[in-house]
């Protein structure tokens, strides 16, 4: 969401994306993650105060069946070839939790 709003889908200059995104939201076809929330309350910028006032309801919670797949990610992510600083980052942003979820919810975790 962030990138979205820093680059090509701006709060003021495309606002039809932010209202599709939430509308898509109310029909159940579109949602993120508690953990992008958190990333986004970091900032205090326009984002989080659009968060706040109109994502109740967007960002799904990590429940048990999602940490139940911290391991599945972990363990494929560690097989592969990349560098270890790398591997951390990845395991301390909201890309861990959004696959965990993603597999949660039943879609598969593929290696190509």
């Amino acid at each position: 969401m962030s990138q979205a709003k820093n680059l090509h889908y701006g709060l003021d200059f495309c606002p039809a994306f932010w209202d599709w995104l939430m509308d898509s939201n109310a029909a159940g076809r579109v949602f993120s993650i508690d953990k992008v929330a958190d990333e986004i309350a970091a900032g205090a910028d326009e984002l989080n105060d659009w968060m706040r006032q109109r994502g109740r309801g967007l960002f799904l919670r990590t429940d048990p069946q999602v940490a139940a797949q911290f391991g599945k990610v972990s363990a494929w992510v560690t097989q592969q070839k990349y560098e270890s600083a790398a591997i951390n980052t990845f395991f301390q942003i909201a890309d861990f939790y959004l696959i965990a979820h993603a597999l949660a919810k039943g879609s598969p975790l593929k290696n190509s």
